[in-house]
């Protein structure tokens, strides 16, 4: 008999009996699901509460089953639901309203009447449509086998029925025959897109393993994996695969590291890394940091990695010397504040508060530290005078003070007095010639004569006297350049020459 898709699915919407259907009340422990529904019974919480509000609006279709039991045709989700409300104590809801169904119909086309009533009152996954669509296409065979004549393609059989495009249904068969395994759960259950899986689904099956892989190394989360960042791995796989080694023996040799540049080329940031892993590991400016490089290329990243090491050895020891002056500058302003503390006899809890400090115990330990010079000190650790207070916003209240010619105590008002600090006109090269105050330090590099305070048991021990330079962060000796770690009483510039 030929085979009509239009009448086949007013025949599966509405089944023909002899009288008018009539409504019957069925226990629910007699009602059982049909085996063959493959359907997920998602929304149960949300579909229970509609019921137990509003009743159940739409009776449950069912056909005969083996007994006094039914078999579900359309609404296992309904059943579920009811089965929920039951179990928490609503047994007025225990007779369920049923519709029997009495056709003689082949067991083939009962389950494509409960596949074609499922798909017309849910909204389905792409992997439940690919599901349904797989099964379709099965049972419809199974029914050109029992006598039905299919004119034309079965994959339009297959459209038609389920009521999707002949092309979603192509895109849905590559996905379900190519899909790689390790994809599957996550395009199962939906948090892999249909378009990313269909992506997938078109490269190598190493392909997909080793993108999988790097996808969980790097942590993301599959639900953010999309269609264009998958197109992107593929391209530069198929890019690494094409690889020819130039060191092998012959002109077509392969590339020995595909493995590990496929590694890389996944593993790495996408958008974020300037080397390209579908070129030779030779020519990359990443090589000495790559972990996948080419075992070819052994020497040659042992040789990059030293030089690398040594480089940054030395860049240490620049940076170190550039801030050497500038930390022991910071020390210096603990070290007096700590002299002046102890000679006041103030704690570091009456400090904090005069400056505005939120204070714990703990600041005891930390401030004694800084003071005495057992805390480690950097460039960034602010000085004792409030939050914020680093040695730069100090150095400029002292710049301008030594511009203007003025003390810091009549800058920040607290005498009338300017108290010059330089009397004397300066002389050439702008250095007046006279003794200046320690506290008052060159604004250039400068050669001078200095008095340095020397510690010692006897406060009468006299200052002592040599030539040094300033080098715009501390005083050194003359000649070497190492810093002098004494206190600077007073110093007199010296010409050079």
């Amino acid at each position: 008999m030929p085979f009509e898709i239009g009448e086949f699915a007013k025949r599966l919407s509405s089944v023909q009996i002899e009288h008018r259907e009539q409504i019957e009340y069925i226990d629910i422990d007699r009602i059982d699901d049909d085996p063959r529904n493959f359907y997920e019974l998602s929304g149960l919480d949300e579909l229970a509460a509609n019921i137990e509000l509003l009743g159940l609006q739409q009776p449950i279709r069912v056909r005969d089953g083996d007994g006094d039991h039914v078999v579900i045709v359309s609404g296992h989700r309904r059943r579920a639901a009811i089965r929920k409300l039951v179990q928490d104590g609503r047994n007025d809801l225990r007779e369920v309203p049923c519709i029997r169904e009495r056709g003689q119909e082949s067991e083939t086309l009962q389950e494509l009447r409960l596949i074609y009533a499922n798909s017309d009152t849910r909204k389905m996954t792409s992997a439940e449509l690919s599901r349904q669509a797989q099964r379709v296409e099965e049972l419809l065979y199974k029914l050109k086998e029992e006598g039905f004549d299919f004119p034309g393609r079965m994959r339009d059989h297959v459209a038609q029925a389920c009521k999707v495009s002949a092309s979603k249904l192509a895109r849905l068969k590559m996905i379900r025959e190519n899909l790689h395994p390790s994809w599957k759960p996550s395009y199962e259950s939906g948090e892999l897109s249909e378009s990313t899986a269909y992506t997938l689904a078109q490269m190598p099956a190493e392909h997909q393993t080793v993108i999988f892989d790097g996808i969980k190394q790097k942590d993301t989360q599959i639900r953010w994996f999309y269609e264009h960042q998958a197109k992107n791995y593929g391209e530069k796989l198929a890019a690494i695969d094409n690889l020819i080694c130039k060191r092998g023996s012959r002109k077509d040799f392969p590339c020995s590291n595909i493995e590990g540049k496929r590694k890389q080329a996944v593993y790495q940031s996408q958008y974020y890394s300037s080397s390209s892993c579908s070129k030779c590991c030779d020519k990359c400016e990443n090589l000495a940091k790559c972990k996948n490089a080419c075992p070819m290329l052994a020497d040659k990243v042992r040789k990059l990695r030293e030089t690398a090491k040594a480089q940054r050895h030395q860049d240490q020891l620049a940076k170190e010397e550039r801030e050497r002056p500038v930390i022991e500058e910071i020390r210096k302003f603990w070290s007096r504040f700590g002299e002046a503390r102890t000679k006041a006899g103030k704690s570091v809890k009456a400090c904090y508060k005069a400056v505005g400090m939120y204070w714990v115990q703990t600041d005891n330990e930390k401030t004694v530290a800084l003071e005495d010079g057992s805390a480690k000190i950097t460039v960034n650790t602010n000085l004792p005078y409030g939050y914020g207070c680093s040695l730069e916003s100090v150095k400029r209240f002292v710049q301008v003070a030594d511009l203007l010619g003025v003390s810091l105590d009549y800058l920040l008002c607290r005498t009338d007095t300017p108290q010059t600090i330089a009397p004397t006109p300066p002389a050439e090269g702008g250095v007046p010639l006279q003794w200046l105050p320690g506290q008052q330090r060159p604004v250039a590099p400068t050669r001078a004569v200095c008095k340095f305070a020397i510690d010692g048991e006897d406060e009468e021990v006299e200052p002592v006297m040599m030539l040094a330079r300033w080098n715009g962060s501390g005083w050194a000796f003359l000649p070497g350049g190492r810093p002098i770690e004494a206190e600077c009483l007073e110093w007199w510039p010296v010409p050079e020459g």
